[in-house]
């Protein structure tokens, strides 16, 4: 016997209690396949629903063999069906239950509503029945990659839908669109809901508002604007979250044709009444958190640049530089972002408004002093910059002979002088100096990052480690800037200290560093700069000797190769590029082996890539089969895209093949993504240069 039967002798609040407890369990163990609209109800039809819910009977009570489609019903039985939840009668309440589960989707926004019902029961059904468990996320329609992507999607975790979220946001705008309008529409997380529509918001940071002047492709993008902003609204009548007013604003934009940045600023102006605590602002409708706001306004930031609205998207990021937390990792994020974006005014605002972090920090004083040097404001960028050097101090070094170390007498410190640092404090001092010289190296600002590296060298011994780290560092920024003779000065005193120390020599093997890497880039640089004073003849054997002591550094022999010399020095420069090509190749077929077996030494798929550009790069730029070359690169690409010194490769291999307007596109695209790298823009500059020609 069922056991709920002697549960309902007893009161009738005790009974309800009970009997909503073995709803719940109820709905967690019966199976939850997909409801179709030819499924029967279950029985007792024609029993009433608190007088307010019927089921439809046949003429002897029985269920009629055929019915209306039950995901066509009114809003009015919609809300007596919640409301008959909350019944003294179980059989009604199950009913009720059973009737919603079958209409499905088009009961989401009263039963999501009814998620905060007063009564109790009524809340906890309505958050079963909302809960993700019960929408079939991906349709048949969905592209392959978002299908996959939405795959069980209700059965992950907040955090894992998330990053589902945020796959499906990378995918192609035609891909991502449909998906992304669902989840905004029928997520039952606020906090996923506003995610989802962000992230439909900002395929529009990627896409033009102002439209191509080409007369087919203006018209197809305009009708996909129309239809998508159609779709947009009839997904969200009736709707009033917060992401709703978001998506509804972007409609009307797509419809426009035109980003209203008026609109937007008004949007944005009453979310800043419903700001609320992150944690709180998760489970709210009415309530947008600050980290959620700031992305939005980012976002319209983007978008008016894109549609050409600088002064406007500077206006909307100062206007709310009050939201950005005072946390040293967020405004080092938004002021990157804003720099990345020319909003230098936005930059200086946050450091108006964040003085005292900004002052604690290098790398925000850098991004403040590189948005002043940008606006004009040079003076006030040098003053930051030595604020910023001056943090972590490192003691200046002494000379043993003329300034002796007085000894320790055992008397009271000097209070007059600073006291001694602990060493542990110098070397982690001078790695904060040298990963902030990489960051501003990174950007493009080689003059402070120079000064970063050089206090390091100048202040520790030539023997520590973070001194030749710094030294090495250095030389490179300074090799890629065509600076020889500065790289021989930087390089040779440690050079000369690994020849005559072993010890020291041992400690930097180490360390992974290589005697024979540091004195063959030395010598290499060594004969570029007697190329450039025009010393031909004197650099062939410098470089032959840089060449022969690491032979892996490619551009040693590109160099070679490059220079113009006599018969027996090409000969011989040919007979060493063969080589090299010859045994490019084979390591590219060994990575290939390699791969296809099993086991603990098997390469990666990085790793071949590697490879293959390596070769390609050798003879695009020497000689050989250029179309070989080009094959390579691509396949180096296709196994790891989007990195710049492959592109950088490849765009050279379509140089090497005649495909000018190729190599132009490519090299773009790789001085987009690494857009401060001295070497891709010259190289862009030089295939620019050949095209116009």
């Amino acid at each position: 016997m069922f056991p709920g039967i002697h549960f309902f002798s007893m009161p009738d609040w005790h009974g309800r209690r009970f009997a909503i407890c073995l709803l719940v369990g109820g709905l967690l163990i019966i199976p939850l396949g997909k409801i179709t609209a030819n499924e029967q109800e279950p029985a007792a039809a024609g029993r009433s629903v608190d007088n307010n819910v019927t089921d439809t009977a046949g003429q002897n009570g029985s269920r009629s063999p055929t019915l209306a489609d039950p995901t066509i019903v009114s809003d009015e039985e919609i809300a007596s069906l919640i409301e008959g939840l909350a019944s003294d009668s179980y059989a009604t309440r199950i009913r009720c239950r059973a009737r919603l589960m079958r209409i499905g989707l088009a009961a989401f926004d009263q039963l999501r509503e009814a998620r905060n019902h007063p009564d109790n029961e009524v809340a906890i059904v309505a958050r079963l029945l909302t809960s993700g468990l019960r929408v079939q996320w991906a349709t048949p329609s969905d592209s392959p990659e978002a299908r996959e992507l939405l795959s069980e999607y209700g059965s992950h975790t907040v955090t894992e839908r998330r990053k589902r979220i945020e796959g499906i946001a990378r995918l192609s705008r035609d891909d991502a669109f449909s998906p992304l309008l669902r989840l905004a529409r029928f997520e039952t997380e606020p906090i996923l809901a506003r995610a989802a529509a962000l992230a439909l918001i900002g395929h529009a940071a990627n896409a033009h508002l102002d439209h191509s002047n080409i007369p087919d492709q203006h018209t197809a993008a305009t009708d996909r604007d129309a239809l998508e902003a159609t779709q947009i609204e009839k997904s969200l009548q009736q709707q009033d979250e917060i992401s709703t007013h978001w998506l509804r604003q972007y409609a009307d934009d797509l419809r426009q044709g035109k980003l209203d940045v008026a609109a937007w600023d008004k949007v944005i102006q009453r979310n800043r009444e419903h700001l609320s605590l992150e944690g709180d602002a998760a489970d709210s409708d009415s309530a947008v958190a600050t980290s959620e706001l700031l992305k939005l306004i980012r976002l319209t930031a983007e978008r008016a640049l894109l549609a050409g609205y600088p002064n406007d998207a500077l206006k909307i990021v100062i206007d709310n530089v009050d939201l950005i937390p005072s946390r040293t990792q967020t405004l080092i994020e938004t002021a990157t972002w804003a720099l990345d974006h020319s909003l230098y005014g936005a930059v200086i605002a946050m450091q108006q408004a964040h003085s005292e972090m900004y002052h604690k920090s290098p790398i925000l004083l850098y991004s403040a002093a590189e948005a002043n040097t940008f606006d004009g404001q040079t003076k006030d960028a040098s003053a930051l910059a030595e604020i910023a050097l001056a943090i972590n101090p490192l003691p200046e070094q002494l000379d043993a002979e003329s300034n002796p170390a007085a000894p320790d007498d055992g008397g009271p410190v000097d209070p007059n002088k600073p006291a001694p640092l602990h060493p542990q404090t110098i070397e982690d001092h001078a790695k904060a100096h040298i990963d902030i010289a990489d960051e501003l190296t990174e950007r493009g600002l080689f003059q402070w990052a120079e000064q970063e590296y050089q206090l390091v060298i100048d202040r520790l011994p030539v023997d520590t480690a973070m001194s030749s780290s710094a030294r090495l560092k250095l030389a490179s920024m300074l090799g890629e800037l065509l600076r020889h003779g500065d790289v021989v000065e930087t390089l040779q005193p440690l050079a000369q200290r690994i020849n005559k120390d072993d010890e020291f020599r041992d400690r930097l093997i180490m360390r992974r560093f290589s005697y024979t890497v540091v004195q063959s880039n030395m010598d290499f640089h060594r004969g570029l700069l007697m190329i450039q004073q025009g010393d031909t003849e004197g650099a062939k054997p410098v470089l032959r000797e840089a060449f022969n002591m690491y032979q892996e550094n490619i551009d040693i022999l590109i160099a070679m190769f490059r220079l113009d010399g006599d018969a027996k020095w090409k000969a011989e420069v040919a007979t060493t590029l063969d080589e090299q090509i010859r045994l490019a190749r084979s390591e590219i077929e060994d990575a290939r082996n390699s791969i296809q077996r099993v086991g603990p030494f098997q390469m990666s798929d990085v790793e071949l890539a590697q490879r293959l550009n390596a070769y390609a790069w050798l003879v695009s730029n020497t000689a050989g089969d250029m179309n070989e070359a080009l094959r390579f690169s691509q396949e180096s690409l296709r196994l790891t895209p989007a990195e710049p010194a492959l592109m950088d490769t490849c765009a050279r291999c379509y140089f090497a093949v005649g495909d000018l307007e190729a190599a132009v596109k490519m090299q773009a695209e790789a001085c987009r993504l690494m857009p401060h790298s001295p070497p891709l823009q010259r190289q862009l500059r030089e295939f620019r240069y050949a095209l116009e020609q």
